[in-house]
């Protein structure tokens, strides 16, 4: 560490060596960064326990058109064979689940009909199910497009579910915040369990959706969430985002308020949603963005 940054070198005089590496856990960034290195490394890396995310498995696909020999993705050990140069290739970069998996939580804590496209319905399938349980319907109506709707009949409201995140297949941390948003719109008593980001209930979506109404308790990596009787139990108010998913927690719960909401971070949002005001604005939002997006 040297003036706050980290500093590596290779100190043998050849550069990178390969080996074997097991993960303690499969950590998304671990793997990814573990793979870059491994493909130009010289000799034979083995990465076992690795993420399974499609995320991997796209960044594994691209290293392989570019001339990386790489075996194994989406399972849970990478065989990598170090190469002396890569060359460029022409690569589509997958949809993002995550901002899919957004939209699709919008439709329901709005009680609303969204189509989205471009999504893979299978990398989505664990908030699918959560979604259909609920009282959500969900028809795929291609092999990238899915309609969801929570219109209510009859007055029905949505019902609380329970909420594990964990690896790929599993329910995603990236979603967590978004989910409990909703949450606090559905009958009954939901659990939600962080098992991946072990920080994130420490973050301030909890404290900024209690502003709006909500009531939800917190036990270390473990939240109760109180539903309402009806999404209008939630009243708009000043909010701040300070992280990524909990902030687009908070448009999302804002949508579902009664009255105006302000939100202010919004540069932590745009990390990894592009226009999103002017995307749910297309939806029939009232929403309007006060500043400038910070330039990239």
């Amino acid at each position: 560490m040297k003036d706050g940054k980290v500093q590596a070198y290779a100190l043998n005089g050849r550069g990178l060596v390969g080996g074997n590496f097991q993960l303690d856990y499969p950590s998304v960034g671990a793997t990814e960064t573990l793979l870059m290195a491994a493909c130009m490394a010289d000799g034979t890396t083995i990465l076992s326990n690795v993420a399974r995310e499609p995320e991997v498995v796209d960044l594994a696909r691209f290293l392989t058109k570019s001339g990386a020999c790489v075996e194994g993705a989406g399972s849970n050990k990478f065989v990598i064979k170090g190469k002396s140069h890569l060359h460029g290739c022409k690569c589509t970069i997958a949809p993002d689940r995550i901002e899919a998996g957004t939209f699709m939580l919008a439709a329901a804590i709005t009680r609303s009909f969204i189509s989205i496209s471009l999504v893979i319905p299978s990398q989505v399938s664990c908030l699918m199910q959560k979604l259909l349980a609920a009282g959500c319907k969900i028809r795929q109506c291609s092999h990238d497009t899915l309609d969801v709707s929570a219109v209510s009949q009859c007055g029905e409201n949505l019902r609380g579910f329970e909420v594990k995140t964990g690896p790929f297949p599993g329910f995603p941390t990236d979603l967590q915040p978004q989910t409990m948003a909703l949450l606090t719109t559905c009958n009954g008593l939901s659990p939600v369990e962080e098992s991946v980001f072990e920080k994130r209930m420490a973050h301030g979506h909890v404290n900024e959706l209690r502003k709006l109404g909500a009531k939800i308790q917190v036990c270390a990596s473990s939240a109760l969430v109180f539903g309402k009787d009806n999404r209008s139990g939630l009243s708009g108010s000043c909010l701040a985002a300070t992280d990524l998913r909990g902030g687009i927690s908070l448009v999302l719960a804002a949508l579902a308020a009664e009255g105006a909401t302000e939100i202010s971070g919004v540069a932590h949002i745009d990390r990894g949603y592009e226009n999103v005001d002017t995307k749910i604005h297309m939806l029939g939002a009232d929403i309007k963005r006060l500043t400038a997006p910070a330039s990239s």
